[in-house]
């Protein structure tokens, strides 16, 4: 599948979803990102919201102990091993970036907590640059599309899409992504028979869950 097919996929499902590339401080979305692996949605942003409520730069989260940090963002999924991160990534943002976060994937991904999906949250939501963050829906949807083969890793997904759409559907393709497979695209049963993109999908058991009766 090519750039244009993609392009064209991506074009109607932000008709129906109405993404909009926003920028939010870069801090608040390094945050976001180190609590939301493996953490639904709502989970998670009540989580950073609590949080950031309490210390919304570095130098304030890098003061509070561990403990407070675990009551606070709890129940996301390994709040302890989170709280840690975060602490410990709040200490090297003012040890080593003078307190900011930095834009660039490669120091980005120094930072405890930060792999490629989350660098690529704070350069899409945080600092406008024009990355994909590929976590399992963009991943899931990407095969199913057959942008990418079976099983690819997401860090590979990545690099793929990249190379293929411009900055401006990079902006909005992982909102669009994760929206479309939050809501239709799941990853067990599919409402396929409701699938705006229906036609473009490479999904081998696609025409059985078009026939399926909408539970």
């Amino acid at each position: 599948m090519g750039g244009q097919e993609i392009g064209e996929i991506l074009k109607i499902l932000n008709k129906k979803y109405k993404i909009k590339a926003e920028k939010e401080r870069p801090f608040e979305v390094l945050v976001h990102g180190i609590l939301s692996t493996r953490t639904k949605d709502e989970t998670t942003f009540a989580a950073q919201y609590r949080l950031l409520k309490l210390a919304n730069i570095p130098k304030k989260l890098s003061k509070l102990d561990v403990r407070t940090i675990q009551k606070t963002i709890y129940p996301v999924s390994f709040y302890k091993t989170k709280s840690k991160l975060l602490k410990k990534a709040a200490e090297m943002l003012l040890a080593d970036f003078n307190g900011n976060v930095p834009s660039s994937k490669e120091q980005l991904l120094k930072l405890p907590g930060v792999g490629p999906k989350v660098a690529s949250l704070v350069q899409v939501w945080g600092f406008g640059m024009p990355s994909i963050p590929v976590d399992t829906h963009v991943n899931r949807i990407s095969q199913r599309l057959g942008i990418v083969p079976k099983n690819n890793k997401p860090e590979n997904t990545q690099i793929v899409l990249e190379s293929i759409l411009k900055p401006a559907q990079r902006m909005i393709a992982n909102h669009v992504l994760v929206t479309f497979g939050q809501g239709i695209c799941r990853p067990i049963a599919p409402q396929c028979y409701r699938c705006p993109i229906y036609s473009y999908c490479k999904f081998e058991k696609k025409e059985y869950y078009k026939n399926r009766i909408a539970q």
